[in-house]
């Protein structure tokens, strides 16, 4: 909003109309910087010790069978999906 204001004053925003606007909660938390993760505290030693798994959709276009979502499985030992 200053910048706005600081535009507007020297005129590089002409016929704009300037308006007091008190911040709201929606303005507070879209600024809210993200946490960074700690580090690992644990380590596989195998492969097949420990899987993620995500599940994605609805896609943009349907698989061959008609489906509109996906699964993925992630080993964390070796990183392969």
């Amino acid at each position: 909003m200053d910048s706005l204001q600081v535009l507007t004053m020297q005129g590089l925003l002409t016929g704009a109309k300037t308006y007091n606007l008190e911040s709201c909660e929606h303005c507070v938390l879209g600024k809210k910087t993200k946490v960074k993760f700690d580090t690992v505290i644990y380590r596989t030693e195998g492969l097949l010790d420990l899987v993620h798994m995500d599940i994605r959709g609805p896609i943009k276009m349907a698989s061959l069978g008609g489906h509109w979502y996906f699964v993925s499985f992630y080993d964390d030992f070796s990183r392969h999906c």
